[in-house]
């Protein structure tokens, strides 16, 4: 017969197979149930006061759980919960990072990393159903700052503004109190806020790259996520534009604009966007990951042109119009 109870078996598989003492004991598990279980092999000891079932996975869920278990006042954080939000461009590391109270000794295992800090909202921290504390999004980005290069966290904002419903507000707002000498990260965190392009979140790494190195290069007046309503087809959204010359370019990195049905929409797309003489520039995930200063020059290039057309209809358009007056 087994000795778990229901309602302990209900919490372990809904905290990823792991549980501490004071939540078995909840659901009616005894000490010396606890004990039989551990010998058994049923339970095992993962950190002090908490224990798991061998048959769930020590996966990275499991070992957060685990750890949020032992430690109540610590929270997930940096690359550790930029996983645990399936944010890109987070380096690989198989520890736990936390972020933990001031002069505090949370764990001895070489697997969990604390980062001892007071610089901790309580808007800053979620706790999960699953009973994993981890850093909001906007506050993960935030951390992941001393992580990452400015490219990446730029990356990185833009997903999180995307995925969160977040504001570039919220996402300065984050950093802001914790401004100080000490702490040079946090400016430049809100440096490469600044950077963000009007619009939209970029919905992709490559859309990022691109608009943050045609900036870099020179190039003016771009829009990020920017509608159109293009005429027999509807509301189209464009990754970058320039409005002021007409020009929108997509970047087509998602394997669906190499599918027949999605080149034929955007197809469809672009000679609709014609009719209104917008121009479209599509730009492969090659042109981004292996050809950039070449694709930067080839659209600062057309940039040009179409600036310098632009500006010669509008002074003839001025010239007609006061021949007619």
């Amino acid at each position: 017969m087994s000795l778990f109870t229901p309602a302990s078996l209900a919490y372990l598989r809904a905290h990823h197979g792991v549980a501490s003492r004071a939540a078995l004991a909840e659901t009616g598990l005894s000490d010396h149930a606890v004990r039989r279980l551990v010998d058994a092999g049923n339970l095992q000891p993962v950190l002090r006061g908490v224990y798991r079932m061998p048959v769930a996975a020590l996966d990275l869920h499991a070992r957060c759980a685990a750890v949020c278990a032992a430690h109540p006042d610590l929270a997930i954080a940096s690359v550790t919960a930029g996983r645990i939000w399936g944010l890109r461009r987070v380096p690989r590391d198989p520890r736990i990072h936390v972020l933990a109270p001031p002069a505090s000794h949370p764990t001895i295992a070489e697997w969990v990393i604390p980062y001892r800090t007071s610089a901790v909202h309580a808007r800053d921290v979620v706790v999960r159903p699953d009973g994993i504390t981890v850093t909001s999004r906007p506050r993960t980005a935030f951390d992941l700052t001393r992580s990452v290069g400015p490219g990446d966290l730029l990356s990185i904002i833009e997903q999180v503004i995307a995925d969160g419903g977040h504001g570039s507000d919220e996402m300065r707002r984050v950093a802001v109190d914790w401004l100080s000498p000490g702490r040079p990260w946090v400016r430049r965190y809100l440096r490469v806020l600044d950077r963000r392009l009007p619009g939209g979140a970029a919905e992709s790494h490559l859309e990022t790259v691109l608009g943050d190195a045609l900036v870099a290069a020179g190039v003016r007046g771009i829009e990020r996520q920017f509608w159109i309503d293009l005429p027999g087809y509807g509301p189209a959204r464009f990754d970058l534009a320039l409005p002021a010359i007409r020009l929108a370019i997509e970047v087509d990195g998602f394997p669906t604009h190499r599918e027949t049905d999605g080149r034929h929409r955007d197809a469809s797309r672009d000679a609709a966007a014609r009719l209104l003489d917008w121009s479209v520039t599509r730009v492969e995930d090659r042109h981004v990951t292996r050809e950039l200063p070449t694709t930067v020059a080839a659209i600062r290039e057309l940039v040009s042109v179409m600036s310098l057309g632009a500006h010669v209809s509008r002074r003839n358009s001025s010239r007609r119009a006061g021949g007619s007056a």
